[in-house]
This record gives structure tokens, C-alpha cells and sequence, in this order.
């Protein structure tokens, strides 16, 4: 039933890709330069390049640094979820799922909030929200997790979320307009790898610490976790560590290995 239910969004998601057009393209895909196999950069140098320029560009390394901070505490939410709606506010399956669909609201308000913000806000503008907002996700997770009523427990999560929502919108805007073309593939998967790593680590920790801990103390550790992350931005900001990179070059194409050629 579940993909069922599903298959709609999927639908939807895949036919707002399908649109999706890069510039000078005549398709989804950027051109792209054919190359010989002797002049193909090696998948391991190529990485290690990739992790240089990272490290060259405070704005990316600190966002990496952003998102693996926040897995410290996202990924136990995933856990606690189930656990509020089961044990501590005894609403079963159904509690489960109001709680995730309050998160998902939240999730889906942030977005667009995020997407109006990123029209007018200046650089700066952009890095004070960003500590902000990190701080009050982090702080209205505690509060879910302290909640007595369900009714409160459902407007901090999705207050939560939406703080959420605004960061990353924002974030991967700025890494898809900073990011030059021929590192981007290699930026966004080094982020996402590091961050799903964090978060397999968090849940696996508060799945562990649930046998042994009050749901509640492990929400609000998680969510202090998550909320600490603002610290190192605004050090970092208010340090001056972190300047406003040039826009990426846009007409710069990924190489591509011609069949002829391929190992």
C-alpha cells in the first residue's frame, strides 16, 4: 500500500527533473568534452583533487562541516520518532505518523520560506540566518522532546523542521552557485557520503542508548548536538573565516571518455 501511496510524488519528482534544463544544453545534461583514455583524470586523483578544493574554499568546507554537525543529531531523530509516538505519548501507529507528517509540514513550509529568503538576502544576510536557524532547530528539538502535551510536542518538531528546511535550501543553493562544474558531482557526493555516514552512526547510537535511556534525555542530547553546530559557523563567520567565494564558471563542461576509447 505504502507505494501506492507513493507513487504519485514520485511521479511529480521525476517529471520536474525531466524539465530540468542546463544552460547551452539541449537536455538535462551539461555538454560534455570527449576525451581519449590517456587523457582521462583517475577516479583516485581525481577524488583527491575534489577534497583539495573543498578544503580551498572555506564557504564549501565549512557547509561539509555544517552538514556533518547536524547528522550528529538528525540521524537520531529517526529513531526517537517511533519511540515518541509509540512510548512516550502512547498514540501508537497513528502518533508515528502525525509526528512524521508534522516534521514533513515542516520540512515543506521551510522550503518555501527558504526559496522567497534566497531572492533578496544578501551574503552576509544569508550566514546570519543559517546560525540562526540552527540554533532554533536544535532548540525546538529539545523542546519536542520535553514536551508533555502532544499538541506542543507536534508544533516544536514542526518548527524543527522547518528551521531545517530553511538551512539546507539555502546551503545547496549557494554550493550549486559557488561549486565550479567540473567539482560539483564530486563535492555533493563527499557531503552526502560524510553526512549519511554521521547519520547511520547517530542512529545506531540512539538506538543503543534507547535499551538503557528515557526517550526524552536522548531528544534532548540529540537536539543539543545538532544546535551546538551553530557555534562553529558563528566562530567562523564572526572571525572572518568565511568571505564570499566568486560564482562558479558556467560554461565550464565535465569530460566524458569516448566508447572508442573506454577501458
Amino acid at each position: 500500500m505504502g507505494f501506492h501511496v507513493q507513487r504519485p510524488s514520485f511521479v511529480f519528482s521525476a517529471c520536474c527533473i525531466w524539465r530540468l534544463r542546463a544552460p547551452g544544453a539541449t537536455g538535462f545534461r551539461a555538454p560534455r568534452k570527449i576525451l581519449a583514455e590517456d587523457e582521462v583524470i583517475r577516479p583516485v586523483h581525481e577524488y583527491r583533487e575534489g577534497l583539495r578544493y573543498m578544503r580551498s574554499v572555506p564557504l564549501v568546507f565549512a557547509i561539509a562541516l555544517l552538514s556533518v554537525g547536524w547528522a550528529t543529531g538528525g540521524g537520531a531523530a529517526q529513531i526517537l520518532f517511533t519511540l515518541f509516538g509509540e512510548d512516550v505519548f502512547k498514540r501508537g501507529a497513528s502518533g508515528i505518523g502525525i509526528i512524521w507528517g508534522c516534521a514533513g509540514l515542516g520540512l515543506l513550509f521551510g522550503g518555501i520560506v527558504a526559496n522567497w529568503l534566497g531572492k533578496w538576502l544578501s551574503f552576509n544576510g544569508y550566514k546570519l540566518v543559517i546560525f540562526i536557524d540552527f540554533v532554533v532547530h536544535g532548540t525546538t528539538y529539545v523542546l519536542f522532546s520535553q514536551a508533555k502535551e502532544f499538541r506542543w510536542a507536534l508544533f516544536f518538531i514542526f518548527v524543527s523542521r522547518a528551521g531545517m528546511a530553511i538551512n539546507s535550501v539555502l546551503n545547496y543553493s549557494y554550493l550549486l552557485r559557488t561549486v565550479n562544474n567540473r567539482y560539483r558531482g564530486r563535492v555533493f557526493a563527499t557531503i552526502e557520503t560524510f553526512t549519511w555516514t554521521m547519520m547511520m552512526v547517530s542512529m545506531m547510537g540512539a538506538g543503543i542508548a534507547s535499551t538503557h535511556y528515557d526517550p526524552r534525555l536522548i531528544g534532548t542530547i540529540a537536539g543539543l548536538l545538532s544546535s551546538t553546530t551553530a557555534i562553529f559557523w558563528g566562530w567562523a563567520n564572526w572571525t572572518g573565516r568565511l568571505p564570499q567565494p566568486a560564482l562558479a564558471v558556467a560554461e565550464q563542461t565535465e569530460p566524458e571518455v569516448h566508447p572508442d576509447h573506454a577501458v
